[in-house]
């Protein structure tokens, strides 16, 4: 397969997974995970010049969140019993994924994925909240066949306003 044709195939991937969650289709969402998963959104805060180094926090460290597919699949189940306050009713979202880069491994069956993203939510009558900002991802698998085993989510604002960060990036 080229670089394009496989460029073609992650993007078309990553698509398929915006819609996913836009859709609420959480269960088939659950599906583009490997068993071993880390999907993490690391906390950034303002520093400057030497300080630079230390903007995004450490793996381990303070963090968003820090979920494994069994956490991912709880929250789910969590959301399908309508008990879930935080998405009581649930949000209406839009993923927009751009600027996709994808980077070969040592391993033939793993490529690294670096995306930026825009993901608008609405919740109840005035909640509105836009978060950007980029994923670093490491998939695994083949062409057609990919699975998200670790997620990186960059969120840019070091202080998000929403009320919480309940939903799927």
């Amino acid at each position: 397969m080229s670089e394009l044709e496989l460029w073609f195939d992650v993007n078309r991937f990553l698509f398929r997974e915006a819609s996913l969650l836009d859709d609420r289709r959480f269960r088939d969402w659950l599906k583009l995970f490997t068993d071993d998963v880390v999907y993490w959104a690391p906390m950034l805060s303002n520093r400057v010049g030497k300080d630079m180094r230390y903007e995004r926090s450490r793996y381990g460290e303070m963090a968003h969140f820090e979920e494994d597919k069994r956490s991912l699949t709880g929250r789910v189940e969590r959301m399908e019993t309508g008990m879930a306050w935080a998405e009581s009713p649930p949000s209406r979202t839009r993923h927009l994924v751009s600027n996709v880069e994808v980077t070969l491994t040592k391993k033939a069956d793993e490529i690294k994925v670096r995306s930026a993203f825009l993901v608008y939510r609405t919740h109840m009558e005035t909640d509105e909240e836009i978060y950007g900002g980029c994923r670093e991802d490491l998939l695994r698998g083949s062409p057609g066949k990919w699975q998200i085993a670790r997620r990186t989510i960059v969120i840019d604002q070091a202080v998000t306003l929403g009320k919480n960060l309940a939903i799927f990036f």
